[in-house]
Parts: structure tokens; sequence; C-alpha cells
């Protein structure tokens, strides 16, 4: 089989990486999973003595981009065309696999075959544009949750960006590829089930319904920076309306403030996040 998994772990729930393994375990030939040095590190190695995984424990966060090259070379070295990456808390549908791999019938040089995101607790998509629809599209860009993913495709173009670290980590490597003439490929029968957020809220802010998410001032900084490098970078790939997108960013962060706790943690974030993000120097 061409097609492995691969997992980037920290601090998960045992439990359900376990049944996110369980799902996929029949549709692949290998499943790998990097830990950023997970506290519970021990307990979930045990858990698993039983599955056929290999590991790659890191010493230290080094975050998303940094684990997820590091599957992709797992990948390499045992022979793998393709890799279906995969949150911790992700399920993936029976036949989702084969469904993403029926896109080769239909394009050439795809980089990367995406499912449909469903929240398992509501079953709605992850965004009011992602209905159900049959066949391919594409699309310019995907999350990583049950993406895949062309191994050689991404390794010759240099991987996933690590300076980014988490955010939209998925999104640049996306639109990067597209540059080099890839395709990027929504399969509409493939599902893969997650949970948006079992903390999230939503408000009315003004005209605009906002989603509380509850991320941590750490994720404001990280989503504020690498939004402004993806918008600076990428200009209409990103978002077809960049001047609207920098407004989008403050009002979002407006509504965060007034209905968030840690307030002043989140506003140094942000302020601190906009400043790097405008750098010359992160481009």
């Amino acid at each position: 089989m061409s097609v492995c998994a691969g997992i980037v772990s920290y601090n998960p729930d045992i439990s359900g990486l376990k049944k996110n393994v369980e799902s996929v375990l029949s549709q692949v030939g290998q499943i790998f999973i990097a830990d950023n040095a997970s506290s519970n590190i021990l307990e979930l190695k045990d858990a698993f003595s039983d599955l056929p995984v290999i590991w790659t424990l890191n010493s230290e966060n080094i975050g998303m981009a940094g684990a997820l090259n590091q599957l992709l070379s797992q990948a390499e070295i045992h022979g793998f065309e393709w890799i279906l990456t995969l949150d911790d808390d992700s399920v993936c549908n029976d036949e989702m696999v084969a469904q993403l791999l029926t896109a080769e019938e239909h394009y050439d040089n795809i980089a990367v075959v995406a499912p449909r995101v469903v929240d398992r607790r509501t079953h709605k998509a992850n965004t009011s544009d992602d209905e159900p629809f049959n066949g391919f599209r594409e699309i310019n860009m995907c999350i990583t949750a049950g993406s895949l993913t062309n191994v050689k495709a991404v390794l010759e173009h240099g991987g996933f960006t690590e300076k980014l670290f988490i955010d939209h980590v998925d999104h640049e490597m996306c639109l990067r590829l597209k540059d080099f003439g890839y395709k990027i490929i929504k399969a509409g029968s493939a599902e893969i089930f997650q949970e948006f957020g079992a903390e999230s809220s939503r408000r009315r802010f003004l005209w605009k319904v906002y989603t509380q998410r509850g991320y941590s001032p750490v994720r404001v900084y990280y989503q504020t920076r690498n939004s402004l490098f993806m918008v600076r970078k990428y200009g209409g790939k990103f978002d077809n309306r960049p001047r609207y997108f920098y407004f989008y960013l403050i009002f979002s962060f407006i509504a965060k403030f007034i209905y968030e706790p840690r307030r002043f943690a989140r506003l140094r974030a942000f302020c601190k996040g906009y400043v790097d993000g405008m750098g010359k120097s992160f481009l």
C-alpha cells in the first residue's frame, strides 16, 4: 500500500487518539506518530503498545511544521508515496483513504487531496461553503487534518515552513505548491470528523456572529503574526480582499478582547504578533 498515516501529538487525550488510529489502521500501510514532548508520553506509548506505530519522540515542542516534516521524512524512508496527515482528535470514515485516492483518476500533478471536515457533535461542516457535493473540485488550500499529501512533491519544495510553528502551516504549504503548478483537491464524498473546540461558544458582535474559541495568548500571537505573513506573501491567493483581511483581523481581536478572559495578555500577544508579522525579516 502506497499510503501511510502521520499524526502529530502534544499532550493528547489518549482514548481519543487511540480511536483515531483504530479508525484508519486498516486503510493505510503504516502509522507514524511524531510527539512534541507530551507530558503523558509514557502512558501514551503504553496505550499503543499493541498497535503497529512507529514513534518519533521530540525532547521539546518543535511545532506543528517541524513534526510534520519528521513525518514526511519517515514516509519517504519507508517508501510511501502519500501520507494521510491527522490531528490527534480526528476520526476517519471507513472508506476515506480510498475516496481520496480516487482523485488520481481525474487529476494529475496533485499535491494534496482533502476531505470535508465535519464536527462530530453537530454534524456540520468546518466552513459554510463546504456543504456536501459529488465528485472533486480544485481549491486553494486546506487544513492538514485528513489530507492526503504527496510526499515527494512537498519534500522537493521545502517541506512545511518551520518558522510558522503552528498556525497557517498547512495553508502556506498549499499555496506554495500551487505556485509550482500542483493542484489542491477537495473530495466531496470523503469525510473526517473532529470537535471544533469543545469550549467554543458563539456571540454576536456588531453585525457579525463571532465564535469564541478560548485560544491562549500564545496562540493569539501565532495567529496574528502568521496571518499577516500569509497576506503579505500571498496576497489575493490567501484572501481575495487583502485589505478586508487586515480589517477582519483587528475586528476579530476586538471581539476576543471584549468576550474572552486574560484580556491584557491577549492584547500584548496581538501587538507583538502584529509587529513581528509586519517585520521585513519575517517574510
